[in-house]
């Protein structure tokens, strides 16, 4: 973390306004707090359009004080995902623990105010009906007492994309109101709790750099806002056209999530029991309504996924595994693959083409399910 001179807070303004000048007035509307002074803001993406997009993480620079500057590193994701939050002001119940059974324990929380905990919610459930779908289709080919069962291979198909359309909604309600629960922690106030995360590094600085980590042998959040005047809660965005959101990662994640949800969606009504029968004998109409919404929407998974995976990297060619973010990302990454394999492997009528098919549906739900119930731990525990 760069060493920070409590005597001369001016200086700390320099490279941030030297940054927003190189890239444009639309990154000066990333950040919610303009009294707080910006540094080493940037993306994982290469020079040639990292210029086009928000910085995803950056490290903030409080008010010089005798104790020194209280610095503290932020990224776009955990905001979002209102992971800056400590203390709901629904329960007022904290939202952060210690030790990793606290921290799992913290997922029995119904916190239907949270919009990322109903996207998770959203991905968790209907990844487990598509888990029964995998069952459904593939157990046939494993064990011959298993019969295929076209009324649950087909409603379980339908119900698991309506709930993926539903989850991806939330997903972009989430982005365009990442400021609304974020709200919440301007109210905590100026306390300071403790925190494990490496994701997120906290310290006080005088002459000499030191984390706040190394202090009592913890590391400390700080979650004062320095604005002079309270601000009001921002309003809900039911919809929103604002290019604002054109320049955030994140957004683009859950646009081409929704896209490819819809786009999917008309393979699991497609997947009736009704309708197949109709369709069966027509091999091109089967192709182009059942077999072809897979495969685009399955692409479109592993798009959103791959920038859910970027906004956590620092280096767009370098994973960054130890991130719970980048994992929700590499498994929904995984998950896509899997739905996209199975249109491709369907245009082939061959036992072995139905069987590859089958089987990647079955992997492709359980890497939803880990991606999903990851997204669940994430969204009700704080940094």
């Amino acid at each position: 973390m760069p060493q920070t001179d409590s005597t001369n807070d001016t200086h700390d303004e320099k490279p941030i306004k030297a940054w927003l000048s190189r890239r444009g007035s639309h990154v000066s509307h990333w950040y919610s707090d303009s009294s707080l002074a910006k540094c080493h803001a940037r993306n994982a993406l290469p020079k040639s359009v990292s210029h086009f997009f928000h910085p995803t993480r950056a490290t903030f620079f409080g008010e010089p004080s005798d104790e020194g500057v209280m610095t503290q590193l932020w990224s776009s994701r955990a905001h979002r995902k209102h992971r800056y939050v400590y203390m709901s002001s629904f329960t007022q119940a904290a939202r952060h623990k210690d030790r990793m059974w606290g921290r799992l324990a913290l997922m029995r929380r119904i916190e239907y105010w949270n919009i990322s905990w109903l996207v998770a919610q959203a991905f968790t459930w209907g990844s487990v009906v598509w888990v029964i779908n995998g069952f459904a289709v593939f157990l046939p080919f494993c064990n011959s007492h298993f019969q295929k069962a076209p009324d649950a291979m087909g409603w379980t198909a339908l119900i698991g994309a309506t709930i993926f359309e539903i989850g991806s909604i939330f997903g972009v309600w989430e982005v365009w109101n990442a400021d609304f629960m974020a709200f919440e922690s301007q109210a905590v106030g100026g306390d300071s709790l403790a925190n494990g995360d490496k994701d997120m590094e906290v310290g006080v600085q005088n002459g000499d750099t030191q984390m706040a980590e190394e202090t009592n042998g913890k590391a400390y959040i700080w979650t004062h806002t320095l604005a002079e005047k309270p601000k009001p809660r921002p309003k809900w965005v039911w919809f929103s056209t604002s290019p604002k959101y054109w320049h955030q990662l994140g957004w683009y994640a859950a646009f081409f999530q929704l896209l490819a949800a819809s786009i999917f969606w008309i393979s699991g009504f497609t997947a009736l029991p009704a309708i197949q029968d109709a369709i069966m004998t027509h091999t091109g109409f089967l192709d182009g309504v059942f077999w072809v919404p897979q495969i685009v929407g399955g692409t479109g998974f592993v798009i959103s996924s791959t920038f859910i995976m970027l906004e956590s990297q620092h280096v767009w060619y370098i994973p960054r595994p130890l991130s719970l973010g980048w994992h929700v990302g590499f498994w929904n990454f995984v998950g896509g693959i899997g739905f996209t394999l199975c249109g491709i492997f369907g245009f082939y009528k061959a036992q072995w083409g139905q069987y590859q098919s089958a089987l990647s549906t079955f992997w492709g739900g359980w890497a939803f399910l880990i991606g999903s119930v990851l997204q669940w731990y994430e969204s009700v525990n704080s940094k």
